[in-house]
């Protein structure tokens, strides 16, 4: 068996152990009740002695729409909504204007609280009273104001503390009033300075509309724009160019008809009169004339010439009138070829001069074109110099009437009204949080003191730590006696136990009697099968634990169920069995180990029956080598052959190690625990040095538990049950008598 975890959180939760908790708070109730009234009445003291704060509140609204005198159409220079109505900027910025310095300076000047002893909290009787400064006025002020805008509106309130409920209303109004002056004054500071701006923009405007007219009337003037427009020339120079165009194609067409024809001319000079084409002259020519009298010549001669002879006289006539004629239709036809020849220059001449002019026309329509950039340019920047200045003398006109109006986007709603109650100090609320802090902080401080503490007060602290809780033992003996007084509770049967390592015999019906019993139950329930414990050794992690008391009872339980037990006594520093049965430690376990004696020489009768008792014996200087040795693993070997249980009574494992030495030679280990004393740190390292040997952890018994102390309640009702069940039943005779005296 082992540790379940290392924390002092239980080993089956993640969160806080709810029990736990409470035992604490119960546990140190009273300490929670003692800080719970300190904190609530030192917080009443308080608040009675506060002065009382008064509050008053002016409402204020932003109206994104002024109302407009001029009309939609003038627009405000000084407005500084805009297009910006919905920005979280500009709320939050005059959030901040309310509240600004300069608000809260003209607030104080004109209430004249700088020269106001009661604003200061200073005797008006008090003569050497020195007025404060505006800036220090103001810096008051701004701390007993607050600005709190409404959600999804556009309501602003101002809320402001003082101890005057009437000087409250006063400071309230005038904040709100000094803000809507200011927002009016920079309006009109803002209307100013664009008019004046406005006004030098204007008269510079006015001086380049002026040069830039200027410059345009030079350029007509000195490309002769004035008598014909700009477009009117571009549309002449267009019609120029048109009708040079088509003139020049029909000269064109001309002189290649004309060259055509000279070739043709000057093609029939070379051939005969009468073979040339008669398409080439013209029938109404010379040419043709002659050519038709020469034909008939010639037919006269060839009809003369078979009849006649060519040396006929006739014959020669013909033949100098066909020569003669010749000539003239050579003649003709040079005249007809040099007439069209001269008609070709002449075209060609046509041709070249229309090519002249239609260049030149193009000519001048690139150079008119670049007026006309010029002129467009000069033209548009009169234009818009005309058109800026226009609305430059429009806003300013503007400006100038707004100048007169006084609107602004904000106004007042509700004027602050005198407070009747005061809103500080809240003796109710400040009460009930005293209460509720006090009551707070005792259950912190129980908590911390209980973390501070790390002594074992409930088993159920034990079974955090992973050791199974076997029972409890209650105060028996003397502590009873101490305690009577204080825990007796009604009914219960308080038995004087001289010895509390016999309760078992001395009080069999004791509430200590009946939890050892149940611890002996619980281990016989654990030792079942091949898990039986015949041999056990009880331990503790400090002195003055109860060890002894625990395992010497434990013994005479078992005893007392029928079984033979031997108690040994192990501790052979400070041995305590011999002394607790009042028997002889002359011979014990270490005179045994070291062979002065034999082991029935060292068994003892305790008195108790089915009980045998074997005392440490003498001290020894090396009782850990003792323990080491094979004659005591031998005597472990006889007490397990003669008896049914066999209990060793160690020293405790927080000073020596002899319980881890004997332990892993035995069938478990019990721990014994004291309530209240012992540490969970002390109870940790005695788990951890017990496993790390091996040894059987059976569980542990909390001894010297006191249910009555400290809120604990998990025995508390068992206990009471317990000891009505076994007080005595009064005597019915007694009864009947106290009921006749009453």
């Amino acid at each position: 068996m082992g540790m379940a975890n290392n924390g002092d959180m239980p080993a089956g939760g993640d969160g806080p152990d709810l029990r736990r908790m409470l035992r604490v708070v119960l546990a140190r109730k009273w300490l929670i009740l003692v800080v719970t009234a300190v904190v609530s009445t030192l917080v009443t003291l308080w608040t009675l002695e506060r002065p009382k704060i008064y509050e008053a509140t002016t409402v204020l609204e932003f109206d994104p729409n002024p109302p407009t005198p001029l009309g939609r159409d003038v627009q405000d220079v000084g407005d500084p909504i805009g297009g910006y109505w919905t920005a979280r900027e500009f709320f939050k910025t005059q959030y901040r204007v309310i509240a600004s310095r300069g608000v809260a300076q003209r607030v104080g000047e004109r209430l004249g609280l700088h020269e106001d002893p009661d604003f200061w909290d200073v005797d008006g009787a008090d003569e050497e009273f020195e007025p404060r400064s505006l800036r220090r006025t103001a810096r008051a002020l701004q701390r007993r104001l607050k600005v709190a805008p409404e959600k999804e509106t556009r309501l602003v309130r101002l809320h402001v503390r003082d101890r005057s409920p009437e000087r409250a209303r006063a400071i309230a109004d005038a904040f709100a009033d000094a803000y809507v002056e200011k927002t009016l004054e920079d309006r009109m500071g803002s209307t100013v300075n664009a008019l004046e701006w406005l006004g030098e923009q204007l008269d510079q405007l006015r001086s380049e509309v002026e040069r830039s007219e200027l410059a345009l009337h030079e350029f007509k003037e000195e490309h002769n724009v004035l008598s014909v427009s700009m477009e009117d020339r571009q549309n002449l120079v267009a019609s120029e160019i048109e009708s040079f165009s088509l003139a020049l194609t029909d000269a064109q067409k001309r002189r290649i008809e004309m060259s055509a024809r000279v070739a043709r001319l000057q093609a029939a000079l070379s051939d005969d009169a009468l073979e040339s084409s008669g398409t080439v002259f013209d029938e109404r020519s010379a040419v043709t004339s002659l050519r038709g009298q020469m034909r008939e010549k010639l037919a006269e001669r060839e009809r003369l010439s078979s009849r006649l002879g060519d040396s006929h006289p006739e014959m020669r006539a013909l033949a100098e009138e066909v020569e003669s004629l010749e000539r003239q239709i050579a003649a003709e036809v040079a005249i007809v070829v040099a007439n069209a020849e001269a008609d070709l220059r002449e075209v060609r001449a046509v041709e070249q001069g229309l090519r002249s002019s239609l260049e030149s026309a193009h000519a001048a329509g690139l150079d008119l074109n670049l007026r006309e950039i010029e002129y467009q340019r000069l033209n548009r920047e009169r234009q818009s110099k005309t058109k800026l200045y226009e609305m430059v003398l429009q806003r300013t006109t503007e400006t100038d009437l707004t100048r007169m109006l006084q609107t602004s986007f904000v106004r007042l709603v509700d004027r602050a009204e005198r407070p009747a109650v005061p809103v500080s100090p809240n003796v109710e609320a400040n009460i009930t949080g005293g209460v509720i802090g006090g009551l707070v902080l005792g259950i912190l401080l129980a908590f911390g003191l209980s973390l501070l503490d790390r002594r074992l007060r409930s088993p159920e602290e034990v079974e955090e730590l992973g050791v199974t809780v076997l029972g409890v033992i209650p105060l028996v003996g003397e502590d009873v006696k101490k305690k009577r007084n204080a825990s007796k509770r009604p009914g219960a049967r308080d038995e004087d136990v001289r010895n509390p390592a016999l309760v078992v015999s001395e009080a069999p019906t004791s509430m200590a009697a009946e939890c050892i019993r149940t611890v002996r139950t619980n281990l016989t329930f654990m030792s079942v099968g091949e898990d039986r414990a015949q041999a056990l050794v009880v331990t503790s992690s400090q002195p003055r634990e109860g060890k002894t008391t625990v395992a010497s009872n434990l013994a005479a339980s078992i005893a007392t169920s029928g079984k033979t037990v031997v108690l040994l006594d192990t501790d052979l520093r400070k041995p305590r069995v011999h002394k607790a049965f009042g028997i002889s430690a002359a011979r014990g376990v270490s005179s045994v180990v070291v062979g002065q004696s034999t082991i029935d020489e060292a068994i003892q009768q305790s008195g108790v029956p089915g009980l045998d008792l074997v005392p440490a014996g003498p001290v020894p200087p090396n009782p850990a080598e003792l323990l080491h040795s094979r004659r005591f693993d031998e005597l472990v070997a006889a007490m397990r052959s003669r008896y049914d249980v066999v209990i060793f009574d160690s020293p405790p494992l927080g000073v020596v190690t002899d319980a881890a030495v004997i332990a892993p030679q035995l069938d478990g280990v019990i721990v014994v625990t004291k309530w209240g004393v012992t540490t969970r740190d002390a109870l940790r390292a005695t788990v951890r040095q017990l496993e790390t040997v091996g040894a059987r952890i059976l569980g542990a018994v909390v001894n010297h538990l006191d249910a009555s102390r400290e809120g604990y309640y998990g025995k508390g009702y068992y206990y009471s049950a317990y000891g009505e069940y076994y007080g005595e039943e009064p005597d019915p005779t007694e009864t009947e008598t106290a009921s006749a005296a009453e």
